[in-house]
């Protein structure tokens, strides 16, 4: 696996992103995968929480697959996973728009989403292969302003790492 986007990262950065592609080429299915990113995520970054939705089979609709932080009721499995459809909430403008999304405080942006609990920031990050949006990392903290350009640029590597697996799991399938 490759990465897409060259980065200038940090050494802990490096390690954590060293720690995900071992644990990518481990994953033997497209929840596994996502499962590993959210671990690593959480881990590299201090997040509160961190949620990969996946595309589904209709292009339209993402689902929840993978969580860290509340949302995770036990081992491999999320309390009350949503599924968004394309352009409805942060998570689903990312996705519609292939870009990536950072709200400072989701008071004042009417796409904003509840879903277990009100947070102040939003990062949104799509999981891009070629023109297809193969999903979303979505992370959410208590702080308003939390996310930084460091942030944003593990989870575009990190997006990126799983895109590959996910291509290579698909490949393998078909």
């Amino acid at each position: 696996m490759t990465a897409a986007i060259p980065i200038q990262i940090d050494a802990a950065a490096e390690a954590a992103l060293t720690q995900l592609l071992v644990l990518l080429r481990k994953s033997q299915s497209p929840r596994e995968a996502a499962w590993a990113l959210t671990s690593q995520a959480i881990a590299a970054l201090g997040l509160e929480d961190c949620v990969v939705y996946l595309t589904n089979p209709d292009g339209q609709t993402l689902t929840q697959v993978a969580a860290f932080g509340p949302k995770l009721k036990a081992t491999g499995l999320i309390e009350n996973a949503i599924t968004l459809r394309f352009a409805q909430g942060i998570v689903g403008n990312a996705a519609a728009n292939r870009l990536l999304i950072r709200v400072d405080d989701t008071r004042l942006d009417s796409r904003y989403v509840l879903d277990d609990d009100q947070r102040l920031s939003e990062l949104a990050v799509p999981i891009l292969r070629t023109d297809d949006v193969l999903g979303v990392i979505d992370s959410e903290h208590t702080l308003a302003r939390f996310f930084t350009d460091h942030h944003e640029r593990l989870l575009r590597q990190m997006a990126a790492l799983l895109a590959d697996r996910l291509t290579e799991l698909q490949q393998r399938r078909s």
